[in-house]
C-alpha cells in the first residue's frame, strides 16, 4: 500500500513539472510585485504595475487617482503612440489614498475626455512601494502627491517631476482637483483640466530624452 501510494504521488508531480514547467526561484524583488498580484486580484492590462526592465516606466500620480492620473496617462500614451518613443515608454497611473483604492474613475472625467478622444477605463489604485522604486520617472499632479513622494525618497531609483515644470508660466502649479472644495465641479472646469494635461504632456514629451 505504502509503495503504491508513493509511486502514484510521483506520477502526480511529474505530470505537473511536465505541463507547467520547473519550478522559478524568485528573487525580493519578484516577490514584492507576487504580493502585489494577491492584492488586487486581476490587473487590467491598461494600468498594470509590473514593469518590463526593457521599457522606460512613466508613473503620473495624483491624490485620488479617480481622474487626473489616469488622464494624463491615457493623454501620454496617445502622444507616445505618435512618436518615435513608441513602444519603448509605458505611462501608468496611480493614487496615493487608501479610502480611494480600487474605486471607479470619476464619471464626469470618463464622459468629459471621451470628447477629446481618450477612453478612461479601469479602477483607482493605490501606488505601492514595489511600483515607486520600478518607476524610471514620476510625475507628481498636486501638493499631496509631492509630499507623499518627500516622504518615501528610500524606495524611489528614478527621477521625480512635479508636473508645474511641464505647465504654462504664470499658471496654478498644479493640476486642479475637480473634487476640491474650491474648484467649481463642472463640464467647463473638466475641459479646462484636460487642455492642461494636454499641454503639460506635450511639453513632457519634448523633454523626456533628459529625463529619462
Amino acid at each position: 500500500m505504502t509503495k503504491t501510494n508513493k509511486t502514484n504521488s510521483t506520477n502526480f508531480f511529474t505530470r505537473i513539472k511536465r505541463r507547467f514547467g520547473e519550478p522559478k526561484s524568485l528573487d525580493t524583488h519578484s516577490k514584492s510585485l507576487d504580493h502585489t498580484n494577491d492584492r488586487f486580484g486581476s490587473i487590467e492590462q491598461d494600468q498594470t504595475p509590473y514593469y518590463s526592465p526593457g521599457l522606460t516606466n512613466i508613473l503620473f500620480l495624483s491624490n485620488r487617482g479617480l481622474s487626473r492620473a489616469p488622464l494624463a496617462r491615457e493623454v501620454m500614451r496617445s502622444l507616445l503612440h505618435l512618436s518615435d518613443h513608441f513602444g519603448s515608454v509605458r505611462p501608468s497611473s496611480r493614487g496615493i489614498s487608501d479610502a480611494y483604492d480600487l474605486c471607479s474613475f470619476d464619471k464626469r472625467m470618463v464622459q468629459a475626455a471621451r470628447k477629446f478622444g481618450y477612453e478612461l477605463i479601469g479602477h483607482s489604485r493605490k501606488v505601492n512601494m514595489a511600483e515607486l522604486s520600478s518607476a524610471n520617472l514620476i510625475i507628481t499632479l498636486d501638493e499631496e502627491t509631492e509630499k507623499f513622494i518627500k516622504s518615501r525618497t528610500f524606495y524611489i531609483n528614478g527621477q521625480v517631476r512635479p508636473i508645474s515644470m511641464f505647465l504654462q508660466p504664470d499658471t496654478h502649479p498644479y493640476i486642479p482637483d475637480p473634487f476640491a472644495r474650491d474648484v467649481l465641479n463642472t463640464a467647463a472646469n473638466y475641459e479646462q483640466i484636460i487642455r492642461s494635461v494636454e499641454y503639460s504632456c506635450g511639453k513632457l514629451m519634448r523633454y523626456l530624452p533628459s529625463l529619462v
